[in-house]
């Protein structure tokens, strides 16, 4: 079944995050230990009001990319050691959702771009998932994709 995509207008949503830049053949290898460190970070603080897991990528292969990976969570809150404060985009996205297994990403982002560059949506070069809850049943896995378009504003 083919992703409905679509634009949308999106608020920024604070998110604490861990930074970094990687090839995309490190992905989600490189991933996985930020995102510990960042539910470390919120556990140890008994922080309350966090949601989904963010990944957030700027910048597109060949090379290095710089991505923010971490949680949404309602601000205030203080930056320690390599977690910090950061937000989404805000502005003009193309977006689609995805039912199943996070291997498939790499595919539906890359239909995602397609479909913007057939509707002459130029894009920006940022582009995040936003992951929903847990399931054992991939096909109950929601992860919605975003590419901010270059007319954000």
């Amino acid at each position: 079944m083919a992703n409905e995509m679509s634009l949308a207008r999106v608020e920024a949503q604070t998110i604490a995050v861990v930074k970094a830049r990687i090839k995309m053949t490190d992905v989600p290898a490189a991933m996985f230990p930020m995102m510990d460190k960042v539910w470390a970070f919120i556990r140890s603080r008994g922080l309350t009001g966090h949601a989904h897991n963010v990944w957030l990528y700027r910048g597109y292969p060949p090379g290095d990319m710089d991505v923010e990976i971490g949680v949404q969570l309602k601000p205030p809150f203080d930056a320690e050691g390599d977690v910090v404060q950061s937000q989404t985009p805000s502005g003009l996205a193309a977006h689609t959702h995805h039912y199943g297994e996070y291997e498939a990403l790499p595919q539906v982002h890359q239909g995602l771009v397609s479909w913007c560059m057939d509707q002459g949506h130029a894009l920006a070069g940022v582009s995040w998932e936003i992951y929903g809850d847990w399931d054992d049943d991939p096909a109950k896995r929601r992860t919605d994709i975003y590419h901010l378009c270059a007319d954000a504003g």
